[in-house]
């Protein structure tokens, strides 16, 4: 089953194959929590999202259009999740008087020449310091690799707004990150390859 598309491995699982849906788990569970963990920036959190994604995925499995990509369809989901968890956690933090404090700030030490180890983290925080629409769009491009249709379809926009998100997400990295030329050099190219995965 290793060598066969997503959408024959789905026909399968929507088949009620339950050894088809466990390869179809081992698939998509570590790029589904890299994304997820980069928009949700907590590991619990990210882990019951994930869990909930494939089992919305289970119960759905019927529901596929094949005229779709499943990809799109499995990161909508699991968008959706994040959003969701997310607007419960402003209305938390609004009835918890949280709002006071600004967490969009990064904190950067003061040492302007990093070990290339001590890149990714730093890197890392300034992306989920980004807005949550910018972040998003900038994961499924930068690091998940999903073309600008495919994301547009996941955002639910258009694609010249994929694009303006994606650059504006860039722009500001590159602007907090401005005194670290290793890091703008990875972001110059669209490539962050250095952003740690978990």
């Amino acid at each position: 089953m290793d060598k066969i598309s997503d959408k024959e491995l789905f026909a399968k699982v929507a088949g009620d194959d339950e050894q088809a849906f466990t390869q179809f788990v081992e698939r998509y569970k570590n790029r589904l929590f890299n994304f997820i963990v980069r928009i949700i920036s907590e590991k619990e959190a990210a882990e019951d999202i994930l869990q909930d994604t494939f089992l919305r995925v289970y119960n759905q499995r019927k529901n596929y259009s094949p005229d779709y990509a499943l990809s799109t369809w499995v990161y909508t989901i699991a968008l959706n999740l994040v959003r969701s968890e997310l607007r419960k956690r402003k209305l938390r933090k609004y009835l918890s008087l949280d709002f006071l404090k600004d967490e969009s700030d990064i904190e950067l030490p003061d040492n302007k020449n990093l070990e290339p180890g001590k890149l990714k983290p730093l890197l890392d925080k300034a992306v989920k310091a980004l807005p949550e629409e910018y972040r998003t769009a900038f994961v499924l491009c930068d690091i998940d690799r999903l073309p600008y249709n495919e994301i547009a379809e996941i955002m639910r926009v258009p694609v010249g707004t994929v694009k303006s998100r994606i650059n504006r997400a860039r722009s500001m990295l590159r602007e907090k990150l401005l005194p670290y030329k290793e890091l703008n050099y990875e972001l110059s190219k669209g490539l962050p390859q250095i952003i740690c995965l978990y």
